[in-house]
């Protein structure tokens, strides 16, 4: 069922980042070393007593662990230990243009990070979007590890055949994917282009902090390019189907979300009877941002429940 990956992976690019500490890019940020891919993630930490449990959140595209600052301090007040990720290529983790982004290959790494920097522990994890498809195949690959699991306006998937995309002929040549890459990064990437997203998916106007929060990683060098070679080595290592799912999962939506309505993944969540539908009153994509109060009254008495 599972290919090994193939390749030499590039080191990263990212000029103002390595994997000192004092070169990374928050007071609670690390890096690990996974099939060659660096990933940046960041850890809150219970201090003076044991932690409720342990907490893993994944972001969606383009986003970063900064998508999760709101929820990953009030969970970390409450009690609980939480790791936040980010998702090669975006935020500060690895920019190689030779890695397989698929659902399960990314679902792989996060499985082996936890196995090597966080072992021993039982997780709650959590994705938002395309993020909340990644933990949707973790849950399927690994339930061992999890407690239960939370799709955040996900794009969540019926089934992944193991199998390579089909992916442009012209993209198959590095220097045409790098003249496009710098093309996108320079004409695409831009403030004003952010902010319209932002406003887009929260359903208001984002702050300059959020704007800046959300561009300074899309910027950094390699970005553009590996994004868009990111067809060309895209392959799913396993075959999965929503309706395996074994573990308790709570999906939690903004009932004015028009990136990836409710409604659009019902047919998914009628597949996993299991799964609890909360929708959040005036919240658009981004929930967890522009309504964090709401969001956590209504994902903490499910995780509280969750155990063995």
């Amino acid at each position: 069922m599972f290919q090994k990956s193939q390749g030499i992976y590039a080191l990263i690019v990212l000029v103002c980042f390595t994997a000192r500490a004092g070169n990374l890019p928050f007071d609670n940020s690390g890096v690990a070393t996974v099939e060659g891919i660096q990933i940046h993630y960041r850890l809150w930490e219970v201090e003076g007593r044991p932690a409720r449990g342990s907490v893993f959140l994944v972001h969606g595209f383009a986003a970063s662990t900064i998508s999760w600052d709101q929820v990953a301090d009030s969970l970390n007040q409450t009690g609980y230990e939480v790791v936040a990720v980010d998702v090669p290529p975006f935020g500060y983790s690895d920019k190689s243009h030779r890695m397989n982004q698929s659902i399960t290959a990314h679902a792989r790494r996060f499985h082996q990070l936890i196995q090597e920097v966080f072992p021993g522990r039982e997780w709650h994890m959590a994705g938002h979007s395309m993020g909340g498809g990644i933990v949707q195949a973790y849950a399927l690959m690994y339930p061992d590890d999890l407690l239960c699991v939370t799709f955040v306006a996900a794009s969540l998937f019926d089934k992944l055949p193991g199998t390579p995309h089909a992916v442009n002929p012209l993209l198959r040549f590095s220097t045409v994917r790098f003249v496009i890459g710098e093309v996108a990064r320079v004409w695409y990437i831009g403030p004003r282009r952010v902010e319209s997203l932002l406003a887009s998916a929260y359903g208001i106007e984002p702050t300059k902090e959020q704007v800046s929060g959300y561009l300074q990683p899309l910027l950094a060098p390699g970005m553009a390019m590996a994004l868009l070679s990111s067809a060309f080595h895209y392959f799913e290592i396993a075959d999965l189907d929503a309706s395996g799912l074994q573990i308790p999962a709570l999906a939690i939506w903004g009932d004015s979300d028009n990136w990836v309505p409710h409604k659009s993944r019902q047919h998914i969540l009628k597949k996993m009877p299991e799964t609890e539908l909360i929708l959040l009153n005036g919240a658009g994509h981004i929930p967890m941002e522009t309504h964090p109060e709401d969001f956590m009254q209504a994902w903490l008495p499910f995780i509280r429940q969750c155990r063995r």
